[in-house]
């Protein structure tokens, strides 16, 4: 694709045009178009000298990633600017929680209500905000523990809750049943905390993210890098930091969720903001260890901006 970016442009300049027009659905929404079907083909137009097809520092076309599976999108314009694996299916672990939050945010409306934490949610095992048995606690606290402190305690007290006012289980259904809705034909989920490697990939987490990303309160949860939480009766404090270390190192992170487990490595994904203001998704799945997902992240985000311009 890069390679036909460079023809292109050869072409276009030698004939003296100072535009070439570029149907993004076949030449760079790639597998992205599959999933925007109710929409027409959209015909964009670039300058022939705004099209970089080098890679950053001259080191390649692309950056090598050390990684299962990778993918950059601009969620802006559905242009797909990296790929590397992008429909390996493979285990999401707590990025699942991205569905958790969509699906408690689009089914229970009061987010002050109190939550009381049951016994399995607070003994639940892995990664947790450190809820209690019997506390009571906001439902918007347990948003916030899950998606910051990716707490697996946060997203089966949101699933009890939910159930529990149904009288029925039907939380995980309706994760399964959004997942069809937006297109996401890999994706599966078998539990809302990622415990039980639920699966996807690369590519269909990008558009999930672009999905949720239309929920304010989703954005400005996993935006956020600090928070501090606590119980109805105030007894208990529950101060967190966000996973996502590029929430605080980086400015042009608008949000991200981090996950691990045995079976998937190092998850990551993060929206960026480019200089030129495009919204843009980096996806990195089954990364060697928890420093590497975000080195890996950088990696391609630093081409991006290198190598596109917009």
């Amino acid at each position: 694709m890069i390679e036909l970016y460079l023809i292109l442009s050869l072409v276009f300049s030698g004939l003296g045009l100072t535009q070439a027009s570029i149907y993004f659905d076949n030449l760079t929404k790639q597998n992205f178009s599959d999933y925007q079907k109710k929409t027409p083909p959209v015909l964009v137009t670039f300058k022939s000298s705004e099209i970089y097809p080098f890679g950053l520092k001259n080191t390649g076309l692309e950056p090598k990633v050390r990684a299962k599976a990778a993918v950059a999108i601009d969620i802006d314009n559905g242009q797909t600017l990296f790929t590397y694996n992008q429909n390996e299916v493979l285990p999401i672990a707590s990025l699942t929680k991205i569905m958790t939050a969509t699906v408690a945010l689009e089914n229970l409306a009061n987010l002050e209500e109190a939550v009381t934490v049951s016994r399995s949610a607070a003994l639940v095992e892995g990664s947790k905000m450190n809820i209690w048995i019997d506390e009571k606690i906001a439902l918007k606290d347990l948003l916030y523990g899950l998606i910051l402190k990716s707490g697996n305690d946060a997203a089966l007290a949101i699933e009890e809750y939910h159930d529990g006012i149904l009288k029925q289980k039907t939380f995980i259904a309706k994760m399964n049943d959004k997942a069809k809705f937006l297109g996401l034909m890999t994706t599966e989920y078998f539990d809302s905390a990622g415990i039980t490697e639920n699966k996807s990939t690369a590519l269909e987490l990008s558009i999930l993210l672009n999905y949720a990303l239309r929920n304010e309160t989703f954005a400005r949860i996993a935006g956020t890098v600090q928070y501090n939480a606590k119980s109805f009766n105030g007894s208990l404090e529950h101060n967190m930091t966000t996973t996502n270390r590029l929430l605080r190192t980086r400015t042009d992170t608008i949000v991200g969720k981090t996950g691990y487990s045995e079976a998937a490595g190092y998850n990551f994904i993060n929206a960026f903001r480019s200089p030129q203001g495009h919204r843009i998704v980096v996806v990195v799945l089954g990364a060697e260890n928890h420093d590497s997902r975000f080195d890996e992240s950088n990696k391609i985000i630093d081409w991006v901006y290198a190598s596109y311009r917009w």
